[in-house]
């Protein structure tokens, strides 16, 4: 009897493979008959579609993090795309993983050896000791990128920001193009006065001129640097707001840049509102917003804060056109200097993030809609911009002791929150998306907490390697820098010599409180070969990089010890002297901030992520990645081949 079972089950068993074999292989039929029958009916296979969206600044172990402890939701993009999709357990972001290489290896698949980007700033072998060191966010790139690719290949690309992505050669557009925008000008934040001089409109409509007070420029201008300036003529309203069917006064704050009011004016500013201005001039637009601070009607005082001006450029022109329809003037990047000082507050700071953010989301919503793309590319600069502020997890950072021990906890809610909103608008895009369309997530590097800046210019010249008699210079990309050695001040003869003590001397520097080495690298050209860092025309004869709470400045600046803590709060300095509290004052965001990257690609802080979702991307659970990989899987995923330069394969 049991063995009468026992067949019956086998055979069963034979029987229910057999069917479930019969139906894939049926479902797998209508599948190819629907691929054969569209291809037929349209004459092409069916459309391929790639998001590609940077997340700058994202590191991989905070949204682990995040997932795990619920403060990412579970049915958010990041916890779908983990579920639904593919990721990688890290990302190895190419060396300098700062956000200009970074990038610029992203989309081409090619390190920094090959594209030339060998740092944020670097210098060129041949360039004049006096001439500025170069940007790798405006400077020809040596590689194919995977927009070039794409667009060689027969696909059509949007693109909305991005590093290398601009209006400087026709070899950087896209089919369809929103450029980062540039910017170009100071902000400014101005205390105005009311005075008795009274203009009058065609329309009769009466305006009171406003003075700029002492303490503010005068005359008012829009800069636009090395360009043009514009007068900048301010005046005081009447206005309403309709509040319960009730009219209540408010103050209106009007902006022309001519002194003729009959021909209407640029802006209209009321209180707890953001205003943009769009300015024309030689062909190009500029974009700048508007707020007011403070309004004392019954004093007459007013302060009005102006963004920096930014030149904002798209290809073909009705795209622009059409991304300003539908989701306005760009907003501008939020103000870090200016919050420093106090000029501008903390929670302007965060109306600026987000505002910022916001149109990031709209722009891809918005162009998402259009039929003619194969490739868009999308950027946020959201949690970068927050992480180098409020990255406080370090008893050694200056602020960490701060409110009584509560601004850490304070900080991270900061970085929370941005992150729970970055992962909303990524869903949002997800859900909105074509159905044949593939997202491939990414982001740049990563953010490592620092406490303590180099300025290394100073250094050399503390110690006997002279930066001001033109010997020896650095350029800096967060915790990495190039150090370029005058070959007209040090002869042939002795150039082996000189770089042989300075490089021992880097190799020796130690922290001045702890002890420790600071350079988890020093590295001759040769040694830079082997991390992808080494381009005959723009790297240094040295290449320094810092152990994981340490950055680097390349400013020179008497009167200052070479090593100083990091903050951005002048209360945390107030006993410096003067010249270190202005270098503090107006340090950068990669520079003296309390987060930063630029860092090796092995400093597990600085690593990035990967995530992928879409109908022809497997699920899968991916080890660690190298970035260099991201274009090949991008041209996999497009049915292309890869950028001609591109050293990676894909991770599929």
């Amino acid at each position: 009897m049991l063995i009468i079972q026992l067949v019956k089950q086998i055979i069963s068993g034979i029987i229910i493979r057999k069917f479930l074999q019969d139906f894939f292989l049926y479902k797998k039929t209508l599948l190819i008959i629907a691929v054969v029958a569209t291809f037929q009916a349209n004459g092409q296979p069916p459309k391929k579609r790639v998001v590609m969206i940077s997340i700058d600044g994202a590191p991989d172990y905070l949204i682990d993090k995040f997932l795990r402890n619920g403060i990412l939701s579970p049915n958010g993009a990041f916890a779908k795309m983990k579920k639904q999709g593919a990721y990688a357990e890290s990302v190895l972001p190419v060396n300098v993983a700062s956000t200009g290489p970074s990038h610029i290896s992203i989309f081409t698949g090619a390190s920094p050896s090959k594209t030339g980007m060998v740092g944020n700033s670097f210098r060129k072998a041949d360039q004049s000791w006096n001439s500025p060191a170069i940007t790798a966010f405006r400077y020809p790139i040596a590689a194919e990128t995977i927009f070039q690719a794409a667009m060689r290949q027969g696909k059509k690309v949007m693109a909305l920001g991005g590093v290398g992505l601009d209006n400087i050669t026709e070899s950087r557009k896209t089919d369809y193009l929103h450029m980062y925008p540039n910017i170009v000008g100071p902000s400014l934040v101005i205390d105005l006065i009311r005075t008795d001089t009274v203009i009058t409109d065609k329309k009769a409509k009466s305006f009171i001129k406003l003075k700029a007070g002492s303490k503010s420029p005068s005359p008012l201008l829009l800069e636009i640097s090395g360009s043009f300036k514009l007068p900048l003529n301010i005046y005081l309203s009447d206005s309403a707001l309709n509040d319960a069917n009730i009219l209540r006064p408010i103050t209106q704050i009007i902006v022309d840049t001519d002194s003729d009011l009959s021909n209407g004016y640029a802006a209209s500013v009321v209180p707890e509102n953001w205003t943009e201005m769009a300015i024309e001039k030689n062909g190009k637009q500029y974009n700048t917003s508007f707020r007011i601070f403070k309004a004392d009607e019954i004093l007459g005082k007013y302060r009005l804060f102006m963004t920096a001006p930014a030149e904002v450029f798209g290809s073909p022109f009705g795209f622009l056109q059409k991304i300003q329809s539908a989701c306005g003037l760009w907003p501008g990047e939020p103000e870090n200097r200016k919050q420093t000082t106090g000029l501008v507050s903390e929670e302007i700071w965060f109306e600026q993030v987000g505002r910022l953010a916001k149109y990031s989301r709209n722009m891809i919503l918005t162009v998402m809609k259009e039929d003619n793309w194969d490739l868009l590319f999308g950027y946020f600069s959201t949690l970068d911009d927050v992480q180098h502020r409020y990255t406080l997890t370090s008893p050694r950072q200056l602020d960490y002791k701060a409110n009584n021990g509560k601004r850490p906890a304070r900080y991270a809610g900061y970085i929370e929150k941005w992150f729970q909103t970055i992962d909303n608008y990524l869903l949002e895009i997800i859900n909105a998306a074509p159905k044949e369309t593939n997202f491939v997530i990414f982001s740049d590097h990563g953010m490592i907490p620092a406490h303590t800046c180099l300025l290394l210019n100073n250094y050399f010249e503390q110690s006997g390697f002279s930066f001001s008699t033109q010997e020896i210079t650095s350029t800096s990309s967060g915790n990495s820098a190039h150090i370029y050695i005058n070959k007209e001040k040090i002869n042939n003869d002795d150039f082996a010599a000189y770089l042989t003590r300075v490089s021992q001397s880097l190799k020796s520097l130690k922290d001045s409180t702890t002890g420790e080495l600071i350079f988890e690298l020093v590295a001759n050209q040769q040694e830079q070969k082997k991390y992808g860092l080494y381009h005959k025309d723009y790297s240094g004869d040295l290449f320094v990089s810092c152990k994981a709470g340490y950055t680097i400045s390349a400013r020179y600046q008497p009167g200052v010890n070479y090593l100083v803590q990091n903050s951005f709060d002048p209360a945390m300095f107030e006993n410096q002297n003067q010249a270190t509290k202005n270098f503090l004052i107006n340090g950068s965001m990669n520079e003296t901030s309390p987060g930063v990257h630029g860092c090796l690609a092995t400093l597990r802080e600085g690593q990035s992520i990967f995530y992928s979702i879409g109908p022809d991307v497997p699920k899968r659970r991916l080890k660690k990645i190298f970035s260099l990989q991201i274009a090949a899987t991008v041209s996999e995923l497009l049915g292309i081949q890869p950028p001609a330069n591109s050293e990676g394969e894909s991770v599929f």
